[in-house]
């Protein structure tokens, strides 16, 4: 009698054993994306079910339509997959050269068609005419949604590892090209900014469940942690001041001072600012090291200036 095996892997990974310094105090709902198998006679890589589609065989022929994802494909050292792109995938460079198919939200679905990849991978929703559309043209169609969460964040590279390499070494390779990411975000001995916000779109703070909470509570408190998405009262900040301004590139000193409340804030009037480029959360891959990196100069550079 055949033997059936069934297997079901779930990426609820507890970070925490990767990125030991990162908050804890963080109330976040891990991103959660299930593995499972389909029944098989023997052990195999494939096929297996991502996200509701199963995937039989590493593809050959991707199109991927996240700026974030192609990155991370890239840097995984699949590139060589990747026929078609969105209009926003432009990192690394060399990626310019292949096809373009539209934009992220309406892409050329007639232009993917043409180019027969074997997966479109997206982070954002495709219409379902377009998937029923790409289907009967034998294009599959998974959906890796953008991370909100350092775990979400990891899933990402599990997800890619697991199409290209299938289910017994997928994981593994994805948590092996996370893991410089993870020990440079886990390392409290490289700074602590103290209590702190991130400002952001139209002078918001990101509250406790975003990415961009998520990852720069590793160094330090985030001051908004309680607060849902964007949602935070700045007001708050006027009876319990940061010990430093995060603060979206977008913006200068100068349009903070203009702005009621982040004016009359102790960490502004005393220089105490650290602008990141938005980029890297927008586009999370391991680029986010460079985000790190200069972080930690502009803290010095800001710590001993105040010496």
């Amino acid at each position: 009698m055949k033997k059936i095996l069934s297997l079901t892997l779930s990426l609820a990974v507890t970070v925490s054993s990767l990125l030991c310094g990162c908050d804890n105090d963080e109330k976040q709902e891990a991103d959660n994306t299930t593995y499972e198998s389909t029944d098989i006679s023997e052990p195999s890589p494939y096929p297996f079910f991502l996200n509701d589609v199963e995937i039989k065989a590493a593809p050959e022929k991707v199109v991927c339509l996240s700026p974030a994802i192609t990155e991370i494909i890239c840097e995984m050292g699949y590139r060589a997959s990747i026929i078609g792109r969105s209009s926003y995938c432009d990192y690394p460079p060399a990626i310019s050269s292949v096809k373009d198919v539209g934009s992220t939200a309406n892409p050329d679905i007639k232009a993917v068609i043409e180019l027969k990849p074997d997966l479109v991978i997206s982070s954002t929703s495709i219409a379902s005419k377009d998937i029923f559309e790409m289907e009967q043209n034998g294009i599959k169609t998974v959906i890796i949604p953008s991370p909100t969460t350092l775990e979400g964040f990891l899933s990402i590279y599990n997800s890619i590892g697991l199409i290209f390499e299938g289910m017994f070494t997928g994981t593994e390779t994805g948590e092996q090209f996370f893991s410089e990411t993870s020990k440079l975000l886990g390392n409290k001995d490289n700074f602590s900014v103290g209590k702190f916000v991130y400002v952001t779109e139209n002078y918001t703070v990101a509250g406790g469940n975003t990415f961009e909470s998520s990852v720069l509570s590793c160094f330090g408190t985030n001051m908004a942690k309680e607060a849902e998405n964007y949602s935070f009262d700045t007001k708050a900040l006027l009876d319990n001041q940061p010990d430093i301004l995060l603060v979206n590139s977008k913006y200068t000193k100068g349009m903070l001072e203009e702005n009621e409340v982040f004016s009359q804030l102790d960490a502004l009037q005393n220089d105490k600012i650290i602008f990141i480029d938005n980029v890297y959360f927008e586009r999370p891959s391991a680029r986010i090291k460079e985000m790190v990196e200069n972080m930690i100069d502009s803290h010095k550079q800001m710590t001993g200036a105040m010496q």
